[in-house]
């Protein structure tokens, strides 16, 4: 272990990203593990997360339930500068920032914040983190000496509103014996408490915004009626007029850096004006605090939308359901800040994630389109359907076989057989059906089959025949499946050969039904050449090549 970890500390010196990288131990977590256990489910990030090792570590230390499942929950986030430990950290966290400078706490909602800064950097960190985090309890792993910090102890003051300076020392420890580098500094493991124990869990003393503008902004106006600044609608067409440049993430990081500048230099503007105007036109503090918050927000929306719309060379290859759960999860973060390497950042997830999605929604497919006339069992696999068989399909319990090329697919409702709700049938067709036919494309697509039609280019009438052709290569196109949709749902497939022969054997593959080329074409009696072109033939993005991921 220690090798290991002495490789990645030279690995990061000689890639110049060595920022200072002090890995926590597990002595040190202990303390805050323990303090940790009243709760049942957090949310944490690791400010300068390196590697990943705190939630490891965090992981190994919770203590099991007498359910069997791990007392403490995690949803986990980081903030990693250097690369190399970015392609690093576990792909189940979601990194919000990279440059902790680029940094901006105050709309990242998080419960917990644990920090092991760069100990040349530590008081710049801790003053940043406590006036701007907008989280239950800061951990800090820092020198000792911080205590006689004047600029840290002046945050505690401003962010918790008290004379006193609040904070517990869970321990004291160094990094004497640490198996990535040594060090003589002694450090402390400092909780900073944000919540308000006034009032129901989870309610700060101070939204960290209004410390932020209060000493941002120096306006001296009543606080009355809130105002609230609506949106300029003509703004997200701007942010996608820009997108014709070289590399999109460093156009839209650009712009949003003027934009926002842009949108403070405005409010600081009001500073300067005079208070008695500012009253007598009903202009007052919250409200100006509201809308400045209001439009922060809305800016990093419109840029991470715009990014997001823009990912289609990831999202075409994923189903429908998996393009959902994806394009969720990446909105449900945009309130980190637009810059380009937040932004490259984020899409590194993306792929580190959507290579999980490939693989799994190739099986969710093939399960979807397996029906017990389409299929024929493994030499090795004896058993003999039963009546019960959707049941078995749905909970996983039929495998170890391989899928004909003609397929019947049962489905509620092709067409509409009433009046109503003509939204939901796109060119005659049901939605789901579109969907359904769509994905199949799509896994097509990850093997290798380039499906040019899509279900929309198609009229769908009850009984008739629309053919999906495959991209043209030299002589006639191709035919890559034939289908007929009927009113009782039912819909029939033809599908290309050479197709669902790569499709059954990355099936099999996947799911773990053999290990080798060699045991598939035994089991299936196909010829072991044609098993080896399509084994491990779904598609899988590689993390080396991001920058053309948002190149035009």
């Amino acid at each position: 272990m220690k090798d290991t970890s002495k490789n990645l500390v030279n690995s990061l010196k000689q890639e110049g990203q060595d920022f200072e990288f002090y890995p926590t131990t597990k002595e040190i977590l202990k303390p805050i593990v323990k303090d940790l256990l009243f709760e049942s489910y957090i949310s944490l990030l690791d400010v300068g997360a390196g590697n990943g090792g705190v939630f490891k570590i965090i992981e190994e230390l919770t203590p099991i339930d007498t359910d069997g499942k791990k007392k403490l929950g995690l949803k986990k986030y980081a903030i990693e500068k250097s690369l190399i430990l970015l392609k690093s950290l576990p792909d189940d966290v979601f990194v919000i920032g990279t440059d902790f400078e680029e940094q901006t706490f105050i709309d990242k909602k998080i419960d917990i914040i644990f920090c092991n800064p760069p100990y040349k950097q530590y008081v710049r960190w801790m003053e940043k983190i406590i006036k701007e985090a907008n989280s239950k309890c800061l951990y800090f792993v820092v020198p000792e000496r911080w205590k006689k910090e004047e600029i840290v102890l002046k945050a505690i003051k401003a962010r918790l509103g008290k004379d006193k300076i609040d904070y517990k020392i869970l321990g004291s420890f160094d990094f004497i014996d640490s198996e990535f580098r040594s060090s003589r500094a002694k450090i402390d493991i400092v909780k900073i408490s944000l919540e308000d124990e006034r009032y129901s869990r989870g309610n700060l003393v101070t939204d960290p915004f209004d410390v932020w503008f209060n000493e941002f902004f120096k306006i001296n106006a009543d606080i009355e009626k809130p105002h609230q600044y609506e949106e300029n609608k003509s703004k997200a067409e701007q942010i996608h007029s820009l997108a014709n440049g070289q590399n999109l993430i460093e156009v839209l990081a650009d712009a949003y850096s003027v934009d926002l500048k842009n949108l403070i230099a405005t409010y600081k503007v009001i500073e300067t004006l005079d208070p008695i105007l500012l009253k007598e036109l009903n202009v007052n503090l919250s409200g100006i605090k509201e809308g400045l918050k209001v439009k922060i927000s809305g800016l990093k929306n419109l840029y991470w939308q715009e990014l997001f719309n823009n990912l289609d060379k990831l999202t075409s290859r994923l189903t429908s359901t998996s393009r959902k759960n994806m394009l969720e999860t990446l909105t449900a973060h945009t309130h980190i800040d637009f810059t380009s390497n937040n932004a490259y950042s984020v899409v590194i997830w993306a792929i580190k994630n959507v290579n999980k999605y490939l693989d799994q929604q190739l099986c969710e497919v093939y399960k979807t389109l397996s029906e017990p006339d389409s299929i024929k069992n493994y030499k090795s696999n004896q058993r003999i359907l039963k009546d019960d068989w959707r049941y078995l399909k749905h909970n996983n319990q039929v495998s170890h076989y391989v899928l004909d090329y003609r397929i019947v697919s049962v489905h509620y409702q092709c067409f509409n057989l009433s009046s109503y709700g003509n939204y939901d049938y796109p060119n005659g067709l049901h939605k789901d059906c579109h969907d359904f036919l769509n994905d199949i494309c799509a896994i097509a697509k990850n093997l290798g089959f380039d499906v040019i039609d899509k279900t929309k280019a198609f009229q769908w009438t009850p009984g008739e025949t629309n053919d999906f052709y495959l991209s043209k290569k030299g002589g006639e196109p191709e035919i890559f499946m034939s289908v007929k949709a009927y009113k009782n749902g039912n819909i029939h497939l033809k599908i290309n050969q050479e197709f669902m022969k790569a499709f059954n054997i990355e099936a099999a593959r996947i799911n773990k039904w053999v290990k080798t080329p060699e045991s598939y074409a035994e089991e299936t009696g196909e010829k072991i050449n044609d098993v080896k072109q399509y084994y491990s033939a779904n598609l899988q993005f590689n993390l080396d090549n991001v920058k053309r991921l948002v190149c035009l």
